[in-house]
């Protein structure tokens, strides 16, 4: 009887993330045994095979029952006539056992990778605290390299003071990082707040730690200061850490 449907509904409804392989080895401990089908013709071809290869190369040795079982294409069985509804229960409790462990091992696992994640969310709050404290003091030494280079270009052609103070603002808008930083402080809520919730969250920390590898980088790429590289770089390895263990949370 061929239970796969019913089997892969089963599973199913009790996972719901990652790849599942089911293999189910049946025996028959009592009762009415599977009917067993000899096709001698194919063993006789299979015999002789042997033998040919044997005299060809030279070999030692008589072709033995277990040599032809190598190849157990001759042998068919059918079978025997029994309950299917009967049987389903007996699959079912198998498969319920094996998911009950399952779940069990993976709740352990849970655990412990919550602790790792915990760990790396933590140390990512705090590269990125040491990063906004800097933010104003970026921000004005932005302003003011940003005066003294647009001060240099236009020196021989004179210029507005108006209109300089203008260029300067519209240079450091395109360098600031508030909204880079504040769409990170959102992320990490939110982050936070599936580590404290329940059910299927795995997903959901995949999509969130998308978005926080992309404000990241953007964070990186506006950053006008060298000092700052080294803690994007830091930020970048916490988030690759936390996909790693992700990847088992479902």
């Amino acid at each position: 009887m061929d239970f796969d449907p019913e089997i892969q509904r089963f599973v199913r409804s009790r996972l719901k993330r990652g790849r599942i392989d089911v293999q189910i080895t049946m025996k028959v401990l009592q009762g009415k045994a599977r009917e067993l089908i000899l096709n001698l013709e194919q063993a006789a071809s299979l015999k002789q095979a042997y033998e040919r290869v044997s005299e060809k190369l030279e070999l030692t040795g008589a072709v033995t029952l277990a040599d032809l079982l190598k190849f157990p294409d001759w042998i068919q069985s059918e079978d025997s006539s029994i309950d299917a509804e009967e049987e389903w229960k007996f699959v079912r409790r198998s498969v319920e056992v094996a998911l009950n462990e399952l779940l069990s091992s993976r709740l352990e696992e849970g655990r412990s990778l919550e602790g790792v994640i915990v760990q790396h969310r933590k140390r990512f709050g705090e590269v990125f605290e040491k990063i906004v404290g800097e933010h104003d003091r970026l921000q004005a030494q932005l302003r003011d390299r940003s005066r003294e280079r647009l001060k240099t270009l236009f020196a021989s052609e004179g210029f507005d003071p108006h209109r300089l103070e203008q260029e300067i603002v519209l240079w450091v808008q395109r360098a600031d990082f508030q909204e880079e930083m504040d769409r990170i402080t959102h992320h990490l809520k939110t982050f936070d707040d599936l580590l404290q919730g329940e059910g299927e969250v795995g997903r959901k920390f995949e999509f969130l730690v998308q978005e926080l590898h992309r404000e990241v980088n953007t964070l990186g790429s506006k950053c006008p200061d060298a000092s700052v590289t080294p803690q994007i770089i830091e930020l970048k390895v916490c988030i690759e850490r936390i996909r790693e263990q992700i990847q088992n949370v479902e």
